[in-house]
């Protein structure tokens, strides 16, 4: 009977080391998931630092290069092309700026002239309305105007010889020159009586 007793005993001892082991197997197995969920919540709050620190770095040495000026006038400049778009001017060059039938105007735009803006402002004005004569626009710093700007003006049909000191106004009316008006009073004058 003592032998059965230890032969129970030693199954007893052998079924509870099987009950602590699969315990054990599982315990192990919750521990390795939440370590491996808790490895992954820490990398993901590494990646996230990193690049923080990374994207400061890049915000100062914007700052401290200049950079970030130069970036915020390309935006500025941009948006200010797409406002251009919008406003669509026909330009010409001045070489053949007499060869539209018709009467029509044509503002030669100097290099630099401050009231530019102002000018264009009139022009949109007049163009709203469907009975204008058209006004067209030709930039003297384009490549093919360049020559027809001088120290001294030639107001002539022959376009080889025509000649602007700056922004002039110039009325053309059947491929011939009727008018001129190259001074800030003359120019302004002309487009305010034609947005009249």
């Amino acid at each position: 009977m003592a032998k059965k007793k230890t032969n129970n005993s030693k199954k007893e001892i052998k079924n509870t080391n099987k009950k602590v082991n699969k315990e054990a197997v599982e315990a192990e197995k919750q521990i390795s998931k939440i370590g491996s969920s808790g490895e992954i919540v820490k990398l993901i709050k590494i990646v996230l630092i990193v690049t923080a620190v990374m994207l400061v770095f890049y915000l100062i040495t914007l700052v401290a290069t200049g950079q970030a000026e130069k970036v915020n006038k390309e935006t500025e400049e941009e948006t200010a092309e797409d406002a251009a778009t919008e406003i669509q001017y026909d330009y010409i060059v001045i070489g053949s700026m007499l060869n539209k039938d018709g009467n029509y105007y044509v503002l030669i735009e100097g290099e630099e002239d401050n009231r530019l803006s102002e000018y264009s402002t009139l022009i949109q004005t007049i163009s709203a309305d469907e009975d204008a004569p058209k006004i067209y626009h030709a930039n003297l710093t384009d490549s093919f105007n360049k020559n027809y700007l001088s120290k001294e003006a030639n107001y002539t049909d022959n376009m080889s010889d025509f000649r602007v000191t700056g922004t002039t106004l110039v009325e053309i009316n059947n491929h011939k020159i009727a008018e001129v008006f190259n001074t800030y009073d003359k120019i302004k004058g002309e487009l305010n009586k034609l947005a009249e």
